[in-house]
Order: C-alpha cells, then structure tokens, then sequence
C-alpha cells in the first residue's frame, strides 16, 4: 500500500496543471515534487540529480513534434530510479496505448473520465498496475492488455448530485474552501450553502460512516484508504461518544467522492 507517492506533473496548459497539483496536494497518499511545462523545463528538473519521483504524469497533447511524449518520458527513465509513467489526454491516441501496452506497468487516462479520483490513479500506478479509462478501454478494442491492468472511471459517483450540488462539491470538499468563502464567490447566502452541503453529506452516507452504522470495507478496498478512513472516524468521535463534524465531515466526504468505479479488463 503506496503512501508518499512522489508525482511528477508535465503538463502545458496551467488550468489542468493547477487542478492536477490541487487534488494530488489534497490528497494525503501524493506529493508534488515538480510541475514543468515544456521540454526545456523537464531537463531542468532532471538536473537535479537529488529529485526523486515515483510516478510522472504526462501529457500528450503538449504542442511539439511527433513523439516528443515518448521523448519526455525516456529522459525521466534516465533517473536513478526511473518512475512509472502516466499518460493522460483529451483524445485517445493508439500510438500511446501501444506504449502503455508495450511498458506494462503504466497508465493512459482521458482527463474528463477521471476528475477528482487522479491520487487513486496515481496510487494504483505505483502500485505496479496497468490504469486505463473507460474511453481508452473502448478504444483498445481486441488489444492484449498486461495483467493487473484496471479500468478506472472517475464520473459515476458525481451523477447523483444535481448542478449545483457538484458546484459546491468542488468548491466546498474538492478544493476545501470556507462556507463563507463559497457565499462570497457565488453570491448566495452562507446557510443556503451550508444545508446544500449538509445534504451531500447525507448523499454520501457520511454521517452513517462515522457513527459506524455503515462499515467502511463498504466503500474503500485500497488498504492504506480504508486505514486512514479508519483513524478519521475514531478522531471524530469524542471521549463522550458525541459525534465532532468538523473537519473530519469534510475530510471523509473528499475520499469518498474521490474513489473510482473499478473493473479489470
């Protein structure tokens, strides 16, 4: 069970590089240790010969000639001890799934398939297994895939929530904003926000998992999760028995909405 994974981002376009690092900080299994944006910028991270990296997701939609994904990562397995590599994109590409296919112990995701479960991604990559998306599965059609490969879809949970609910989701528990703060950026009242986010807690079955109505083995099966989930819900209880909601409500919410939908090819 993988817990200070060390993620290296190469990513060009700074929106999805800024997310990227955000959930990966806020999630306790990974830290960033750099974030580049061109081939210029990873040499200069790999001249460091101090930097250690378990993982490194990268992009292949930096803008540059053919191959220069395959480029980058070969220059990151220069290392002294070479990372796992994880491709993402928007657009599913052959060529790439043919590397993964051919690395074994890697991964290919598309973005939008994934959103807030990346540190699960990265977590099971170092954990020596081959990740893939939903739309990269459907792409591979009759490919052999490695063993251990998992399928990994990061949108199922959120379609339980209404607009406004996934709204305050990733404001409130994804980027772990204050409820006066969230007021202020969407113009609304600081108790409106507080019960709409009161009842995705009662979505999500937070208050159950805490008072241990409900086991936590129901929803986690990543071993260092479920041992972590397990020391949030103790810390939440007091000496009285009383139930303390802050912030463990918050906290426990984030890796529940944070777990993928898993299959294995």
């Amino acid at each position: 069970m993988a817990k200070d994974i060390r993620v290296l981002i190469i990513e060009d376009d700074p929106y999805a590089r800024d997310l990227m690092s955000l959930l990966l900080t806020r999630d306790w299994r990974t830290r960033v240790v750099g974030e580049v944006a061109s081939e210029d910028e990873l040499k200069l991270f790999l001249s460091d010969e101090l930097q250690t990296v378990d993982v490194v997701i990268l992009d292949t939609e930096i803008p540059g000639e053919p191959g220069l994904p395959f480029r980058l990562a070969a220059q990151t397995k220069k290392m002294p001890h070479p990372p796992k590599i994880l491709y993402t994109g928007t657009q599913p590409k052959r060529e790439i799934l043919e590397e993964v296919m051919h690395e074994c112990c890697s991964g290919y995701i598309l973005k939008q398939e994934i959103l807030y479960a990346l540190g699960a991604v990265v977590a099971a990559v170092r954990n020596g297994s081959c990740v893939i998306s939903p739309g990269i599965h459907q792409m591979a059609g009759r490919f052999a895939f490695p063993d251990q490969t998992l399928i990994l879809d990061g949108r199922r949970l959120t379609t339980k929530f209404s607009r406004r609910e996934n709204e305050l989701i990733r404001l409130g528990i994804i980027f772990n904003l204050a409820i006066r703060d969230i007021a202020d950026e969407l113009v609304l009242g600081a108790g409106w926000v507080s019960e709409i986010i009161s009842t995705i807690y009662r979505k999500l079955g937070v208050r159950e998992i805490l008072t241990g109505e409900v086991p936590l083995d129901m929803y986690f099966t990543d071993e260092a999760v479920l041992e972590h989930c397990q020391t949030i819900t103790q810390r939440a209880t007091s000496k009285t028995g009383k139930l303390r909601k802050a912030p463990w409500m918050s906290t426990l919410a984030f890796h529940l909405l944070t777990v993928p939908e898993i299959d294995e090819t």
